[in-house]
């Protein structure tokens, strides 16, 4: 039985999902259950996978400069960390004058840095990175190089992951294994399906 580490840089896979998938909604209106899209993945494994951790990235906005994005926050904050597999890694986000969009700062940094240590620690035999940025791709060139299984996970429209360059660099530089992940994922995926229906 392998025991499985996946990943999730939230932001990443809740933007290339909806840009590809429900691009004419609010991109407010579609958010990815960790749990469901992380199970879903082990699914997509040949049998004898168990997955062990799950570990989420992401910004958390201010509760004063962004009052409704934090009450949504902390909801699924609260809800994920239910699951006893669920690990959340929170950085505060950044904003410009006037309330402009927030972006955020460190977390690809934290979520690499993590990674390549889980690679390391020999705690998992695979590790999965969700994450289409470019920016992680050191983090893989490290990981690769432990005895720790490295593979990757991307949204794809068929037989190609558009927008994500970390599956691009990877598969062209180490042929690491990517897991598709189709549209009905995505819906299937949905943390709260009534808002995205």
């Amino acid at each position: 039985m392998e025991n499985i580490g996946i990943f999730i840089d939230y932001s990443n896979v809740h933007l290339v999902g909806h840009s590809l998938f429900a691009a004419d909604l609010d991109r407010w209106s579609t958010h990815i259950s960790s749990q469901l899209l992380a199970r879903r993945i082990i699914e997509l494994r040949r049998s004898g996978s168990e997955l062990s951790r799950i570990s989420l990235y992401r910004g958390s906005p201010d509760r004063f400069r962004d009052p409704e994005a934090t009450k949504r926050f902390r909801e699924q904050k609260e809800r994920w960390g239910a699951d006893p597999l669920f690990r959340g890694t929170y950085l505060p986000m950044i904003y410009g004058p006037n309330r402009s969009q927030p972006k955020e700062a460190g977390v690809d940094v934290r979520l690499g840095l993590d990674f390549v240590k889980a690679a390391e620690s020999e705690e998992f035999d695979v590790v999965i990175l969700c994450s289409g940025d470019s920016d992680l791709f050191p983090a893989v060139q490290d990981a690769v190089k432990t005895t720790t299984r490295v593979e990757l996970a991307a949204w794809s429209t068929g037989s190609s992951t558009p927008g994500n360059l970390v599956s691009h660099q990877s598969i062209k530089s180490f042929q690491l294994w990517t897991h598709m992940l189709s549209e009905d994922t995505f819906w299937d995926c949905q943390d709260d399906r009534s808002a995205a229906a």
